[in-house]
C-alpha cells in the first residue's frame, strides 16, 4: 500500500489531497416526515452506487418527508477508478488517526449521520457474486456479497424504524417481487457485527448503529451490468421508502433499458468556469490547447452539470473530464489568464442578428459570423486565413462548415467548432457553435 501511495503521489502531484468533505443534496417534500439518509461511492470502483444516487437526485422527486443524498462519498477514488487510493473508506469508521488524509473526510460523513434530523441510513454497495445464506456454488455462497440486503443485527431498541429485520425483510420483498431473473433473488445478510465481526465493526453502518441511527447496506451483484445494478439499487431505495413512509415520484419507467439510457444521456453537458460549456457525450478523445485558468488548482475549478459525478482528474500533462468512471476527454490544456468583464457577444446566425452568451452552444444551419465588440478579439479554432499572425480576431467573417477543418471540431462527427472570445491575452469564454 506505502508503495502505492507513492506512485500515485509521483504520477498525480497536482491531486495530492483526498476530498475534506462530502457534498450533501437534500430533496424535501411538501409535507413533513422522516429523513432518509441515502449515500453512495465509498468504493471508487463500484459504480453502480454513485450512479444510482445521480439517477435519483436528476429523476425522483420527494412529496412528503425528505432525502438526503451524498452523491459519491469517495470522489477521489472514484475519478481514478479505484477501491480506497489511502485504503478502504469503509473501514475507518471505528478509530482514525488524525493524521490519514481521508480524517477530515470521515469526520464530515460522521457528522451527517449523526445530525438529528436522519431517521435512517441507507449504503448502496456493488459486491461480489450472488449472496446465499447457504453454499451452492463458488458464486453463490454465505461468502458472497452481491444482491444482498444488509444489516448488523435485527433491532436497535427504542429507535423509530428500529426493527431492522422487518424493514429489511419487507424492502427484499419488493426487490424479490421485481426480479429480472431468479439468479437474482435478494436475501438478508445479517452480518451480527456486534457478535465479534472486526472488519463490520469498522464500517459506516455499525457506526450509525452505535449512534442509534437504523442503517441498512445494499449490494448489487458485480455480476450485472450497470444498469441492472441500479435497477436493484432504485428498487431498493423506492422499498425502504415505502417503510419509512416516505412519498415520491419519478419521470421514468423503472427498468434496466430506461435506466441504460438515462446513464448515457446524450443531452448532458458540462460547464467549466462558468464561461465554457461542452457536450458530455461525443466528445474528441483529446482536446489540445484548452484554455484553462493560470495558477487555479484543478479542483478549484467550479463544474456545472446535470449530473452530480463529474469531476476533473489531472494526469501528467493532460486534464481528464471523469463521468463517475467513465473517461469522456483528456483536455490538452493551455494557461492562461480570465477575464470575466464580458457575458455575450452578438452573432449573425443563418442571416439573422443574435446575442448569445458566452458558456453557450448555438445551432447552425448555413452559416455564422460573429459580430465586432470592441476591446475584445475571436478566434475560431478550425478557422484560418493568411497573415493572421498570432493573435488572431476573426469577427466579421461569415463562416460555414466547409470553411472548417474537421480535425479541430470539438465532437467527433466534425459538427462541433469552438469560438473563443479574448480581451488582450485574457480568456473570456467561448460558444461553440453546431452545425446541424
Amino acid at each position: 500500500m506505502r508503495l502505492l501511495l507513492l506512485c500515485l503521489a509521483f504520477v498525480l502531484p497536482c491531486l495530492a489531497q483526498a476530498e475534506k468533505s462530502i457534498h450533501v443534496i437534500k430533496k424535501i417534500g411538501d409535507q413533513k416526515g422522516p429523513t432518509l439518509l441515502l449515500m453512495g461511492g465509498i468504493q471508487g470502483d463500484e459504480p453502480g452506487g454513485f450512479n444510482t444516487t445521480n439517477i435519483f437526485l436528476t429523476h425522483y422527486k420527494i412529496l412528503s418527508g425528505s432525502v438526503w443524498v451524498v452523491p459519491v462519498l469517495n470522489k477521489y477514488s472514484m475519478l481514478l477508478n479505484h477501491r480506497g487510493v489511502y485504503g478502504d473508506l469503509n473501514r475507518k469508521f471505528a478509530y482514525l488517526s488524525p493524521k490519514d488524509p481521508e480524517y477530515p473526510l470521515i469526520q464530515s460523513i460522521k457528522h451527517t449521520i449523526t445530525a438529528s434530523d436522519v431517521n435512517a441510513v441507507l449504503h448502496l454497495h456493488d459486491g461480489s457474486g450472488f449472496y446465499r445464506p447457504h453454499y451452492e456454488s463458488a458464486l453463490l455462497n454465505p461468502r458472497r456479497w452481491g444482491n444482498s440486503f444488509i444489516i448488523d443485527q435485527n433491532n436497535l431498541a427504542h429507535t423509530t424504524f428500529g426493527d431492522l429485520k422487518h424493514i429489511s425483510a419487507k424492502t427484499t420483498e419488493h426487490i424479490n417481487a421485481h426480479l429480472l431473473k431468479p439468479l437474482h433473488r435478494y436475501h438478508i445478510h445479517n452480518t451480527h457485527t456486534a457478535r465479534g465481526d472486526k472488519e463490520m465493526e469498522k464500517a459506516l453502518t455499525y457506526f450509525a448503529i452505535k449512534h442509534d441511527k437504523p442503517a441498512f447496506a445494499n449490494e448489487a451483484s458485480k455480476e450485472l451490468t450497470l444498469a441492472q445494478r441500479v435497477y436493484y439499487h432504485l428498487l431498493a431505495i423506492e422499498g425502504i421508502l415505502q417503510e419509512l413512509g416516505i412519498h415520491y415520484s419519478k419521470d421514468f419507467a423503472l427498468n434496466p433499458l430506461a435506466i441504460y439510457r438515462l446513464i448515457n444521456d446524450r443531452k448532458l453537458q458540462v460547464t467549466l468556469n462558468h464561461n465554457t460549456t461542452l457536450p458530455l457525450y461525443g466528445l474528441r478523445d483529446r482536446l489540445h490547447f484548452f484554455p484553462f485558468p493560470k495558477n487555479a488548482p484543478v479542483s478549484q475549478i467550479p463544474l456545472d452539470s446535470q449530473s452530480y459525478i463529474l469531476g476533473l482528474l489531472p494526469r501528467k500533462n493532460q486534464i481528464w473530464l471523469k463521468y463517475g468512471n467513465k473517461l469522456m476527454t483528456r483536455f490538452i490544456p493551455e494557461y492562461m489568464p480570465f477575464d470575466d468583464s464580458l457575458k455575450d457577444i452578438n452573432i449573425e446566425i443563418d442571416n439573422k442578428v443574435k446575442t448569445i452568451a458566452l458558456a453557450s452552444i448555438v445551432d447552425v444551419k448555413g452559416s455564422f459570423k460573429v459580430l465586432p465588440k470592441k476591446g475584445y478579439r475571436v478566434n475560431i479554432i478550425g478557422f484560418s486565413r493568411a497573415n493572421e499572425g498570432s493573435k488572431p480576431n476573426e469577427v466579421g467573417v461569415k463562416i460555414a462548415h466547409k470553411n472548417l477543418s474537421t480535425r479541430f471540431s470539438v465532437d467527433t462527427k466534425g459538427r462541433i467548432y469552438r469560438v473563443e472570445v479574448y480581451k488582450g491575452n485574457a480568456f473570456c469564454g467561448m460558444i461553440l457553435v453546431r452545425f446541424v
